[in-house]
């Protein structure tokens, strides 16, 4: 018998339903299963998360037909400012020196959310949702779905099996994957700012011996700070008043957005990094956060994942043949292994390195530093790397 769907996505957000508009236009029978009403909307906290978005991430969801309603949202980055407190290394990357508008974007994840929901309603998928994968079996020739949707169980096929569903995905669990976790034993402290500075499109990143201050420019003429930290010291700084947090944050960043003061409440959570060895196994493949969950220190996380989206799409568009088969699942993987290995272990050697006080480190990052600033070729590959663009860029429907 044959399948109902060509491919089902599990996971309905950002990268899945990015996927799924790139095979939109095809001859292939999409579905996606998605737990989160979509008439639901984030609030508080979660309506304020940013996205920092790369350059090559800007050209992905352009070709995509989404960035025309991104843009007037989105805040751009035309410079990144590295330093490390306490040294004098520093490295200044321009987005002029990288002939490009902008290094990246900060921009809503509602309303990247906001804008994949609207194109989906358009795009001829069919949607289960809210539905809820409850199991999956993999036979010869398809995969065979259980879920919940609308109250009653039913079943669906298909070819391709895409988990899409998050760092606790449920694709993930019930298939024959190989999770690696690590814990950091750190937090990371994020809150928004008002700054006395003009400056709206430098990004800092300032390396301590606690760990990484990363301030991001943030809609509505803020900023947003991501502090990482061990995780007690976080729960102290949790505590305090918020000037005496203020004053701390402004001690351990220094002056170059001038004043700080807090708008709004802190939150935190906690830092792991997690990932599968095999993203792939018979007519499944994880993409996302399903696969690799990242900390946040590079701001990689989302484009990340979208470049596994944009590439799964490529290898399933220009396939004549079985498109949950063994060979097209091998190929995709070896597409993406020296990207995702790249960009896991720059984030995880980041992170080691520039959150310890110990001499020989603090030598080494600081001459590092120094190096690549004046290195053109080390700044380059430095920048290749946080634009997106040390990997080929797929090519998808709709614009370049």
């Amino acid at each position: 018998m044959a399948a109902d769907y060509d491919v089902v996505i599990v996971g309905g957000g950002m990268v899945g339903g990015c996927l799924a508009l790139a095979l939109s236009h095809s001859s292939l029978r999409v579905a996606i299963i998605e737990s989160r009403p979509q008439a639901s909307k984030p609030d508080g906290a979660a309506a304020q998360r940013a996205i920092a978005l790369s350059w090559g991430s800007r050209c992905l969801l352009q070709q995509l037909d989404l960035w025309s309603s991104l843009l007037q949202s989105a805040v751009p980055i035309k410079h990144i400012h590295v330093s490390d407190k306490g040294h004098f290394g520093k490295t200044r990357l321009s987005a002029e020196s990288q002939a490009v508008e902008a290094l990246g974007y900060v921009v809503a994840a509602e309303k990247i959310e906001a804008a994949v929901d609207a194109s989906l309603s358009r795009a001829g998928v069919d949607m289960f949702c809210p539905a809820e994968l409850l199991a999956y079996q993999v036979e010869s020739a398809k995969a065979v779905l259980t879920l919940r949707h609308n109250g009653q169980e039913q079943q669906l096929s298909c070819r391709l099996l895409v988990g899409a569903d998050g760092a606790t995905s449920t694709v993930r669990e019930q298939g024959c994957f190989d999770l690696r976790q690590q814990s950091y034993q750190q937090q990371a402290i994020t809150a928004l700012l008002r700054v006395e500075s003009e400056v709206r499109d430098v990004a800092y990143e300032r390396f301590t011996a606690e760990g990484p201050i990363a301030m991001l420019p943030h809609f509505d003429d803020r900023y947003s700070v991501v502090w990482t930290m061990p995780s007690a010291r976080a729960e102290q700084l949790l505590q305090l008043p918020e000037k005496d947090f203020i004053e701390i944050l402004q001690q351990r960043f220094g002056q170059w957005l001038g004043g700080l003061s807090l708008l709004g409440s802190r939150q935190s959570f906690p830092l792991n990094l997690s990932y599968v060895a095999n993203n792939i196994a018979a007519r499944v493949v994880l993409i996302g956060n399903a696969a690799h969950q990242l900390h946040p220190v590079a701001g990689q996380g989302f484009n990340l994942g979208l470049r596994d989206a944009a590439t799964l799409a490529d290898v399933l568009l220009s396939t004549p043949g079985d498109i949950g088969s063994d060979e097209v699942l091998a190929v995709y993987a070896e597409r993406r292994q020296l990207d995702q290995s790249l960009v896991i272990g720059f984030t995880d050697k980041l992170i080691k390195l520039f959150s310890s006080d110990n001499a020989a480190f603090s030598t080494l990052r600081n001459s590092g530093l120094l190096l690549m600033d004046k290195l053109p070729v080390l700044k380059n590959q430095f920048a290749q790397q946080t634009m997106g663009l040390a990997a080929r860029l797929p090519r998808l429907r709709g614009e370049s």
